[in-house]
């Protein structure tokens, strides 16, 4: 059974920025301003300041607090915001205090963004099973696509941010054709070269029929699915291979010079348990990758794509 093949279900209106003020969102905010340019829409710097900052006061002292809090907050954001890289943005601060999860979904759920931008400080094995992520539960709750910059990726933040080649992790599972719809929707916003990967564990044997490469199978399958109506116009480039798909796209974004990884993330009930556990892929990628990475929650409806 082929997907639809009407317009996309994705689009980007405001940005919303998490920051908790460390290099990591340091790295963050440049893309998020970008993005907020690109699309014409209003950036929202989000600071949330975690319950157990202000727990063990007393609700004169924490209210004193919290006012300090805001306060810092603003003038951090009225720094950042006069550099040059940030004129022209339409922007505003938006602070709130306690469960930093549960807050962030509020506000997600409030104001529906097009776009959530995080810094992702990575925690792997012994640190992650103990501590888990934040960043990895909020992959999985946010409604909206979230794109998350690790500390690898390479640049400074008064660096002016180009993306000139997408890179997005083709694996037809149901709900996925969102993803593609975003990266198709971004290399026509950003003019980018779109490059299709797709990663089996199992070994490409060409039909001997056809002798049909790898690259061809994938776009048969693409026109099979109904799916290349939404490449139309784009300079779009196939890979097929087999391996590890983590290790597949986290090569082929440094041999392709890649500045935005698109990748889908299917549903998942059970995000406070996940976030301890080793993986997903999704996680893994973003977590490791040299550029921005673009995570998309799978359609759960029934009857979307």
């Amino acid at each position: 059974m082929t997907e639809s093949s009407a317009g996309p279900d994705v689009s980007f209106g405001e940005v919303l920025f998490a920051t908790d003020f460390s290099e990591v969102s340091a790295l963050a905010l440049p893309y998020a301003a970008a993005f907020a340019r690109r699309f014409d829409v209003a950036l929202c710097i989000v600071h949330i300041v975690p319950a157990d900052e202000y727990a063990h006061l007393g609700e004169t002292a924490r209210d004193a607090h919290l006012a300090s809090m805001r306060r810092q907050a603003e003038a951090r954001v009225f720094a950042l915001l006069r550099t040059a890289q940030f004129q022209g943005v339409r922007h505003h601060l938006l602070f709130d205090h306690g469960d930093v999860l549960a807050a962030l979904v509020r506000v997600v759920h409030q104001r529906g963004p097009g776009l959530l931008v995080l810094g992702m400080h990575g925690r792997h094995g012994l640190e992650k099973l103990l501590l888990g992520s934040l960043a990895e539960e909020i992959l999985r709750l946010a409604s909206v696509p979230v794109l998350v910059i690790c500390p690898e990726v390479a640049v400074a933040p008064e660096a002016e941010v180009h993306v000139r080649h997408i890179l997005h992790l083709v694996d037809f599972s149901p709900g996925s054709r969102r993803a593609l719809d975003a990266a198709a929707l971004l290399a026509r916003c950003w003019n980018a070269r779109l490059t299709l990967l797709h990663v089996t564990e199992g070994i490409w044997n060409a039909p001997r029929a056809t002798e049909m490469s790898g690259a061809e199978f994938l776009r048969l399958r693409l026109l099979e699915q109904g799916w290349l109506a939404a490449l139309e116009g784009l300079a779009v480039d196939c890979i097929f291979e087999f391996g590890s798909a983590e290790d597949r796209v986290l090569q082929a974004a440094l041999s392709l010079h890649a500045e935005l990884i698109v990748l889908s993330l299917p549903d998942d009930g059970h995000p406070e348990v996940s976030s301890h556990l080793p993986g997903p892929t999704a996680y893994n990628i973003a977590s490791h990758a040299c550029c921005p990475v673009l995570v998309v929650r799978a359609a759960t409806d029934p009857g979307s794509r």
